[in-house]
């Protein structure tokens, strides 16, 4: 069977990765190899395949260029670095992939010092009927599984099978868990770390609580930021008011805090003027 993600043809019951996937998986053991994964996949396989009895996941690439546990990526929902829905979806996806992969079922090793380019997925059930595999170029990611529309060109063979290729893919991906990933990872001040540990202390970086006064405030601002977009570029009116932006109240608020501010004062000059 022929996995692309986007043609459904008349005598194939599945055409996306995750379809197949979470139709065909019930509670044996999975085995997946991935050049790169997403938080939202790992929150898809807490939510759907979750029955399984045991995972491993040999993942290539750790976010590490993706996502760095800075101000920057951090997800701050109140410094305005994402939209509201997008921030609270991946905060939510977030806190359901930190608790699947807690589970002790689940067993995760990388492959550091070499590039994993395989995308492989081997599920095995104590029925060998409903043995299967899935090779091909999908990634454990949004686009790799079919998650949402992608421009990505995916194709994958998907088979159930129990003997021949299913027999020398178990092989294929012992010997890679057992002799070249690791569940170690080599930080850059050369000490070492548990993997799942290190992945789970990266995705947490991605969702912070927020109290209903914060969310209050950030909503405000996402009415208003059109306006807060259009003061930032009134140069006369940026001078006016320079010498409030050296004051200890202005420095003191969050940055949605100090636009706000910017632009009441703003609303206020008008009015004035037309008296």
């Amino acid at each position: 069977m022929l996995l692309d993600n986007k043609t459904k043809t008349s005598d194939s019951e599945y055409y996306t990765v995750f379809d197949f996937v979470k139709q065909s998986t019930e509670k044996g053991s999975l085995d997946i190899v991935t050049g790169y994964f997403s938080v939202n996949a790992l929150a898809w396989m807490n939510d759907n395949i979750n029955a399984v009895e045991h995972f491993r996941l040999i993942l290539g690439n750790l976010m590490q260029e993706e996502v760095q546990p800075d101000e920057d990526k951090i997800l701050d929902l109140l410094n305005g670095n994402i939209g509201i829905s997008s921030a609270l979806s991946l905060s939510h996806s977030a806190q359901k992939a930190v608790a699947f992969l807690q589970q002790d079922k689940v067993a995760v090793k990388t492959i550091q010092k070499n590039f994993c380019h395989a995308k492989t997925y081997i599920y095995t059930d104590k029925t060998k009927t409903k043995n299967y595999f899935i090779v091909g170029s999908s990634n454990l990611t949004d686009a790799g599984l079919g998650l949402q529309f992608s421009s990505n060109i995916e194709m994958n063979i998907a088979k159930h099978d129990y003997e021949h290729e299913f027999r020398d893919l178990k092989k294929w991906f012992q010997e890679l868990w057992e002799h070249t990933a690791s569940d170690k990872r080599e930080l850059p001040n050369k000490t070492k770390v548990d993997v799942k540990d290190y992945i789970i202390d990266l995705i947490k970086t991605l969702y912070k609580e927020y109290t209903p006064h914060d969310l209050y405030y950030k909503v405000l601002y996402e009415m208003f930021k059109g306006d807060i977009l259009e003061l930032s570029g009134d140069a006369e009116f940026r001078r006016e008011i320079s010498h409030l932006e050296e004051t200890t109240i202005y420095k003191s608020l969050y940055p949605y805090q100090q636009k706000g501010a910017i632009s009441l004062i703003k609303m206020l000059k008008n009015i004035m003027a037309r008296f």
